[in-house]
């Protein structure tokens, strides 16, 4: 290799580090990016918390009109996930080892979140730093909200002997809209393609089909949906397993009360569903 050569080379290499140090600089836990692309060159965010299922801890990482690329989060590290505040949000090429409270949910009325490309884990634990036992990975809040979720990897992990508090049996959803928010009101909109789920799900979406104290519904449409261990119903049946898309009743806590649940209504499939958007044929057993 002659002089020159070598001395672009290093360049090369002294310019690849400064820019993968630039980024990571700027991928810190409490975080806010704004009309803008992150991208956090493979490395963990630095810092963070978890405090079980506190819906009241804080994000990691707020987004404003803005894309976050290239980010891992670590385990007990993930606090209330990726928060969207505006415009539209991007969440590409992101890691979960374990989800805490929520993964990545909808902040604002308007927003728009698109999630491409990312791997999202949660044990099945009631220990405080894997925020207790699986609920959902991606939270929809707010009105007149769109949610895309492709080509991504979902996965409900049983636990091991080495697992604390550990738990047995079903537990978790990829997505639900917001059952008992305070004003909650849709429409919510969510479109999932090509995702897949792996472990023991107890249902993969859930959706408000009707709410209590307005006449707005959300819906999901699911397509290329691949689930371990699933079965489709029987012929003239509804229930599948698991069972991939449930009807909720949306209420609101502030008329309602804090302790109050939305009441399911059941799976549901687009044959007699206005919020179900989704058939058999849509979903395959995870190859």
């Amino acid at each position: 290799m002659n002089g020159f050569s070598k001395a672009a080379l290093l360049c090369a290499m002294l310019l690849g580090t400064g820019m993968a140090q630039a980024a990571n600089s700027r991928c810190v836990a409490g975080a806010t990016f704004t009309n803008e692309t992150v991208d956090c060159g493979g490395q963990y965010i630095s810092g963070g918390w978890c405090n079980g299922d506190d819906d009241n801890q804080a994000p990691i990482i707020k987004l404003y009109n803005a894309k976050i690329i290239n980010a891992k989060f670590a385990q007990g590290k993930a606090g209330k996930g990726i928060q969207c505040w505006s415009g539209t949000c991007s969440v590409e090429n992101v890691t979960f080892d374990e989800v805490c409270e929520d993964a990545i949910s909808t902040r604002a009325d308007g927003v728009t979140l698109n999630i491409k490309g990312s791997t999202f884990k949660n044990t099945m634990s009631t220990d405080l730093a894997y925020g207790k036992k699986p609920d959902k990975f991606i939270q929809v809040n707010q009105k007149n909200v769109k949610v895309s979720i492709s080509n991504s990897h979902f996965y409900i992990v049983p636990a091991t002997s080495s697992t604390p508090k550990p738990l047995t049996g079903k537990a978790g959803k990829i997505v639900r809209t917001c059952g008992n928010c305070s004003g909650n009101i849709g429409p919510r909109t969510i479109t999932m393609s090509n995702v897949y789920a792996h472990g023991p799900f107890s249902s993969i979406a859930g959706v408000n089909s009707k709410y209590r104290y307005n006449s707005t519904i959300d819906t999901v449409t699911i397509s290329g949906l691949q689930v371990e261990g699933y079965k489709a119903p029987a012929s003239g049946k509804v229930e599948s397993t698991p069972p991939i898309c449930e009807e909720f009743e949306g209420i609101d806590k502030a008329k309602d009360g804090s302790g109050v649940d939305s009441p399911k209504i059941g799976q549901a499939w687009k044959d007699k569903s206005k919020s179900c958007l989704v058939t058999p044929a849509d979903v395959t057993a995870l190859k």
